[in-house]
């Protein structure tokens, strides 16, 4: 049932990060108590429960992938340590069992590097979020507004006035454009990861469609667009292709 390799780390037992009601605990602790003991499905079916009822924790997703690993659920198992990794990116058990995990992965594509504008992009992105960025661009636009309206009206105009107006047309207009781009264009896809076996990239979202590249089991992609039932897949090497939605899962 199991490759040689094993996951050799400490359960992430600490509590959950939200304000837990007594009776998802008393589940959380179940599974950890059924996982130490090997009865890996029964310790999945009590991390789902607390799952289902809203929680999220690094905690409870790490302990998730590796009952899920033991089961030999390779797509879940790095799901969920990819979940854990974002509400905790720096612990050294998650990064070690993530690398673990991927040593069995099937594929082996090359990483295409991201084009330097949608890195900037990226980068703004997360150090001025959308809503912040269309609120100040808001605000450089009234202040451009005060001072034409200054000059129009008051005659001020000298050259700090005039470098006052450009700058704040100028910043206004980069970061309202930026806000409305990142949310029409999210500068960071949707992760999903490949659940199924063995999956078909497609020309189009049918199963008649030609096929354009075969992927396996863990392989985390990008997704760009969707259809009834289907996803619109990027993967690693900037290859492209329509995968049925069940055949994935969310990170």
């Amino acid at each position: 049932m199991m490759r040689s390799a094993i996951i050799i780390v400490m359960l992430l037992a600490a509590p959950l990060s939200r304000a837990q009601d007594a009776a998802s605990l008393q589940r959380f602790d179940e599974g950890t108590t059924a996982l130490i003991e090997g009865r890996f499905q029964d310790a999945l079916g009590a991390f789902e429960t607390v799952e289902r009822s809203g929680w999220e924790s690094d905690a409870l997703y790490y302990n998730m992938a590796l009952a899920h690993y033991r089961l030999d659920n390779l797509g879940q198992a790095i799901r969920f340590l990819e979940k854990a990794r974002q509400l905790n990116e720096d612990d050294p058990r998650i990064l070690h069992s993530l690398a673990i995990a991927g040593q069995r992965q099937a594929d082996r594509f090359s990483t295409l590097p991201d084009p330097f504008w949608l890195s900037a992009r990226a980068w703004l992105t997360d150090q001025v979020p959308i809503r912040t960025a269309f609120l100040i661009g808001i605000l450089c636009w009234f202040g451009f507004a005060a001072a034409w309206l200054a000059n129009v009206v008051g005659g001020v105009n000298g050259p700090g006035w005039q470098r006052g107006r450009s700058v704040g047309f100028v910043l206004g207009l980069v970061l309202i454009t930026h806000a409305f781009a990142s949310s029409i264009w999210p500068p960071h896809p949707d992760r999903y990861v490949i659940l199924a076996d063995v999956s078909q990239l497609r020309e189009q979202a049918s199963l008649e469609a030609a096929e354009v590249v075969e992927v396996h089991e863990g392989l985390i992609v990008d997704v760009r667009a969707s259809a009834p039932a289907w996803y619109l897949v990027e993967i690693p090497n900037g290859t492209r292709g329509w995968v049925p939605s069940a055949d994935l899962g969310d990170i």
